[in-house]
């Protein structure tokens, strides 16, 4: 668990495997490779994982290990599968769902995985089985590109070098889970290498309608001589999802497991192939180059109800979703050290095409408020798109040892991206086409005090541009349904957010470890979308000013038998320029009009994470979690124009395992999630309850505004198995 703040990861106990992987002990300072930097030198609150952490950890996916143990990180299950999380890191998001403003970035060995279409970032695509470390890098740092406003989340995968030997990991358990991962690596003769790894997930889930399964491949291969090398991965994902989204309060409480309106599927595929070589040059210098292409497909189907006015009753209208998407791109860069200098320069550029179409059908609901197409209308081809994307960046870094213990960094990144779609209802398609250029600095500085205390304090500015998806729905007149109802629409501003933070590093000889940080995030035309009315439609507009600030402290050490960790996050996050946020429940008399100062929704303001493991013996190891969050602002009331949505509670979560090694390569476990059953939320939007009690409103009736909300899961266990052979 040390590790996670720095530090070689280290295996306790038999049957596990060491892992000392150099992603582990330093911080990346670019996607690529060879610009790395000891986490005690960084200048920022960067946080680390291995595999090794993760899968002690226990918890069930990367999402949920994130937001159990890393400070800043907090999850709102806005749709009820566990792979269709909405996680946050100091207040910007990371997130599958299409509409939300993504102010994180994702990458994997050097690729960039938010998707073209909507920035997004699905987590059931992810190689789980084969990720060998995660760094959590804080700020706006230009180097890691668009979509940097708080942060960018950094995983590398397993090979045969650093993973040689077989991995086996199954379990079963509550709401029909099953999973199951392998993983194999090989060193051959002459700096060959092979990996590979898959894994496979089943749920019937614990709300209605929300059977889901996943499963990917993963593949890596190459040479490595010295310090020339080269390697060539192969990744394929797919997932069949059902996630049924927010509930009303009244029959959340009255039925836990149920729904407001479905089906709400999507499938999901992914096909990602990239070649990446690295070459050693005289000077201690090196060269990286990488090339890669993915490719995806998605297709939704939700249940919703219609929005047609004339009707005498409740009518369903099925809204169905084809996407396509593939992109191509190619990354350099040059690094170099040089006395007291450390130098990269590299570029970048990808190019992107999107196909989208949306098809609107007509229907019912059954007495369990799923949605049934009506037989008699055919499905209207309602919406169709066809974009790309091409974006181009140059950067550059320098990090400085002013002298022993003290060190500079500067880094720039200038980028520009162009977004071309031709949008139709279906026909004619109309072109349009926005160009975005920006140039983004860093600067930070780390200074140690002595061999245990380093103070750190940085500055940086990152941006992101709108994507297809939201250029094609700008239009308060012609509001949109998500993700569909797209149409040539007017200009948005592309988002800037510019970081600063400062903190300090604490590692006593022998004691535990501390780390802290303050940090202010001041943003620019960020980017909302507000519903125009009752119905699911909407469109969106430009924030002129947000602002996330706030605290991170952390702690962990080892007594004895005893490995424990403490994590307490402060964030205040609040609008900076007033604005009217629109809404089903937003009306000329009662618009939800919100000041300078007022809240985001969202986000809890405080949040404590408290973990401990205890060796009972030396086989038999009991840990728990426990999640404590604040309360939060309901979305729809932000300005407080309805006192009757109040506030969401805060909630606090244990969650409990227990690691059994009863031989050296074999282990058993047992994990408890939600230990003692609470019933709570994790997010909270105001809306009007058009089944009131599940059952459809009464002609004629008048629909009253409900608080909707994101039910956290209930208690779910999972036994487990694990095998590992060197």
């Amino acid at each position: 668990m040390l590790p996670l703040l720095g530090g070689p990861a280290v295996a306790q106990g038999q049957g596990e495997r060491e892992s000392t992987l150099p992603e582990v002990r330093v911080i990346p300072r670019t996607p690529l490779p060879g610009f790395e930097t000891p986490r005690a030198l960084y200048p920022g609150n960067a946080q680390q994982a291995s595999d090794l952490e993760i899968e002690r950890a226990g918890a069930p996916n990367l999402p949920e290990f994130m937001n159990r143990r890393l400070p800043g990180v907090i999850v709102n299950e806005v749709q009820g599968s566990p792979y269709q999380v909405d996680l946050t890191y100091r207040g910007q998001r990371l997130s599958p769902l299409l509409g939300t403003a993504q102010g994180l970035s994702l990458w994997l060995d050097g690729v960039r995985l938010n998707q073209p279409f909507g920035d997004v970032a699905n987590w059931d695509l992810l190689p789980e089985s084969a990720i060998a470390g995660l760094a959590l890098v804080p700020g706006s740092n230009p180097l890691y590109g668009l979509n940097t406003l708080g942060g960018a989340l950094v995983l590398t995968t397993k090979s045969g070098l650093t993973h040689e030997g077989t991995e086996a990991d199954v379990s079963v358990g509550s709401a029909g889970r099953h999973r199951i991962g392998v993983g194999h690596g090989r060193r051959f003769a002459d700096g060959w290498h092979a990996y590979v790894a898959a894994s496979a997930f089943e749920e019937r889930g614990w709300r209605d309608f929300s059977r889901g399964s996943l499963a990917n491949l993963f593949v890596k291969a190459g040479r490595q001589q010295g310090e020339d090398g080269w390697s060539a991965t192969l990744l394929d994902a797919g997932s069949r999802l059902n996630g049924n989204g927010l509930v009303p309060e009244p029959l959340f409480q009255a039925d836990r497991s149920a729904i407001y309106t479905a089906p709400d599927a999507s499938r999901n595929h992914d096909t990602l192939v990239s070649l990446q070589a690295t070459r050693g040059l005289p000077g201690a210098a090196r060269l990286v180059v990488q090339g890669w292409w993915r490719h995806g497909r998605r297709h939704g189907s939700t249940g919703d109800v219609s929005d047609e006015e004339d009707a005498d009753a409740l009518e369903a209208a099925i809204n169905t979703t084809r996407s396509r998407q593939s992109e191509a791109g190619l990354g350099v860069q040059w690094s170099q050290r040089r006395g007291a200098h450390q130098w990269v320069l590299g570029a970048d550029a990808a190019v992107a095409r999107i196909s989208h179409d949306q098809f609107d059908q007509p229907g019912t609901f059954d007495a369990r408020r799923f949605a049934i197409a009506s037989p008699a209308d055919e499905p209207e081809h309602e919406v169709a798109l066809r974009g790309r994307t091409r974006r181009f960046g140059l950067f550059a870094g320098d990090t400085y040892e002013i002298r022993p213990g003290t060190q500079l960094s500067l880094s720039a990144r200038w980028g520009s991206t162009r977004v071309r779609n031709a949008l139709g209802q279906p026909e004619p398609l109309l072109p349009e086409s926005f160009t975005y250029r920006k140039l983004n600095p860093a600067l930070g500085i780390t200074h140690a005090l002595d061999a245990r205390t380093t103070l750190f304090a940085s500055a940086s500015q990152g941006n992101r541009v709108p994507t297809a998806l939201e250029l094609g729905c700008a239009d308060a007149e012609r509001p949109c349904v998500l993700p569909t109802g797209l149409q040539a629409d007017p200009f948005l501003q592309q988002v800037v957010a510019r970081t600063y933070e400062i903190g300090a590093r604490v590692q006593p000889a022998g004691g535990p470890s501390f780390s802290g940080a303050l940090f202010r995030t001041d943003t620019r035309n960020d980017i909302v979308f507000l519903r125009s009315g009752l119905s699911q439609a909407g469109f969106f507009a430009n924030v002129d000013r947000t602002r996330r600030q706030g605290a991170e402290l952390s702690a962990q050490g080892r007594n004895g038998a005893l490995e424990w960790q403490a994590a307490y996050t402060f964030l205040d996050a609040t609008y900076r320029s007033p604005l009217v946020l629109s809404g089903p429940l937003s009306t000329e008399e009662q618009p939800n009009a919100v000041r300078s100062g007022d809240r985001i929704a969202g986000l809890p303001r405080q949040v404590l994470k408290l973990s401990a493991d205890w060796t009972v013996r030396p086989r038999l190891t009991v840990g728990a979690d426990w999640l404590v969050a604040a309360s939060q602002t309901v979305a729809g009331n932000e300005g407080g124009s309805r006192p009757e949505l109040g506030r969401l509670g805060g909630y606090a979560v244990l969650h409990a395992r227990l690691r059994w090694q009863f031989t050296e390569r074999w282990q058993a476990y047992l994990r408890v999630h939600n230990v003692f059953d609470r019933r709570y939320a994790t997010f909270a939007a105001g809306s009007l309850d058009l089944f009131p009690g599940g059952a459809p409103l009464a002609p004629g009736a008048e629909a009253a505004p409900e608080r909707f909300l994101a039910p956290g899961a209930p208690r779910l266990a999972v036994v487990g198995l694990r095998y590992v052979w060197d």
